[in-house]
């Protein structure tokens, strides 16, 4: 297949789906201010933040199945943001904590269809080189989406007594992605049957990227989800530097974003170790740490490390599926990645079973070092990014 050549406004669109991808987390500052605003409900307080992923799973799966195929992608994209736009904002116009419950669930349904159509578009409208480049500016966007969309919810929970209910008009900027939706190019119209006759089948690979990635949510996440507590425990400061540190881990995420296509470059064979060790040798300082500087330089080397292997994963699956088959291979690979993250809290309550609520968080570290480095040795001996002779 061909490059498309795709104009700047086109280009804009699809790094607009990344900015926006995160715009769930526009909630996370605010955690304390539901808890004040609905005190008889804080044991369900959580699930404002976390039910959206389940939603956002199904939504990435029925995407797989439809887009390119039965609808364009420029048409989903508008339907998906305006879906998630009306249930990101919808708790700002009442008083009820269940249908606030319901909004968000409409929020990651929306948020769920838009996920896989950055990856899906830049696997089929770009090739080699500039796909990975653009892979990684995909990633510094979605990465800068975060920081924003978060600063922007803290600020809203803090604006008064209102503040919970005016932390939901945060997600108002989904408003942009409709409008830039409008623009989204359109990648070639794939054939679905091969040479042979035969229709095209995805690749068995993906399913070990969807699992590789599910995995590392798997482990990684309740570890970001408890650092302010092991911050207290190694009285390396509060839950305010545990925020700044990952913050930090954020915009490393950026930088790595921002250079993936020259470390691509560099080192193609490698990259996905590269990554990998990173992550691993990153929560291994926060493993030992026993200071505020130790500790975020782990979190900065965690960011960095994962904003490099998850493109490297992007181009992978753009590497050994058929173009057809790509849709549906992005849509499996972050729903997989976000069934990680909701998994991941009775992964948390298990651990916490076996090893105490005062020692779970070191065995979750370690269990999260170990598989870094296992995979980061298998894919020094296993690489997808081999050099055609």
């Amino acid at each position: 297949m061909e490059e498309k050549k795709v104009r700047g406004s086109g280009l804009a669109a699809i790094m607009t789906l990344y900015f926006v991808s995160m715009a769930i987390t526009v909630v996370t500052p605010a955690m304390a201010t539901f808890m004040e605003h609905w005190p008889d409900k804080a044991e369900y307080i959580s699930y404002i933040s976390t039910l959206p992923t389940l939603f956002i799973v199904i939504g990435t799966f029925l995407a797989g199945t439809i887009m390119g195929r039965k609808i364009k992608y420029r048409t989903l994209a508008i339907i998906a943001s305006v879906i998630a736009l009306i249930g990101g904002v919808g708790p700002a116009f009442f008083d009820s904590f269940e249908l606030t419950l319901v909004c968000r669930a409409v929020m990651g349904f929306g948020a769920g269809l838009l996920a896989p159509l950055g990856n899906a578009l830049i696997v089929g409208l770009y090739k080699g080189q500039k796909q990975a480049s653009i892979l990684g500016y995909g990633t510094l966007f979605m990465n800068a989406g975060g920081i924003v969309l978060q600063m922007l919810g803290g600020f809203l929970a803090g604006t008064g007594d209102r503040g919970w209910q005016m932390v939901f008009w945060g997600h108002a900027l989904l408003i942009v992605a409709v409008i830039m939706s409008f623009f989204l190019p359109e990648p070639p119209k794939e054939e679905v049957v091969s040479d042979s006759g035969k229709k095209e089948s995805m690749s068995k690979k993906i399913y070990v990227i969807a699992a590789l990635i599910f995995l590392y949510n798997l482990f990684a996440y309740p570890i970001m989800l408890n650092m302010s507590t092991l911050f207290v425990q190694r009285n390396a400061g509060g839950p305010a530097v545990a925020a700044t540190a990952l913050s930090l881990y954020t915009v490393a995420g950026v930088v790595a974003g921002f250079v993936f296509g020259f470390l691509f470059k560099a080192v193609k064979r490698m990259v996905i170790t590269l990554g990998m060790a990173l992550c691993g040798l990153g929560f291994l300082l926060v493993f030992f740490g026993s200071s505020m500087i130790v500790m975020t330089v782990g979190l900065v080397i965690v960011g960095f490390g994962f904003s490099t292997f998850f493109p490297a994963f992007m181009a992978w699956m753009g590497m050994v599926t058929p173009p057809s088959t790509v849709a549906m291979a992005s849509s499996l690979i972050l729903a997989c990645m976000n069934l990680g993250g909701f998994v991941a809290s009775p992964y948390n309550s298990l651990l916490m079973s076996i090893f105490g609520a005062d020692h779970f968080i070191l065995p979750m570290i370690l269990i999260a070092i170990v598989f870094d480095f296992a995979v980061a040795v298998i894919f020094i001996f296993t690489s997808p990014f081999k050099e055609k002779k």
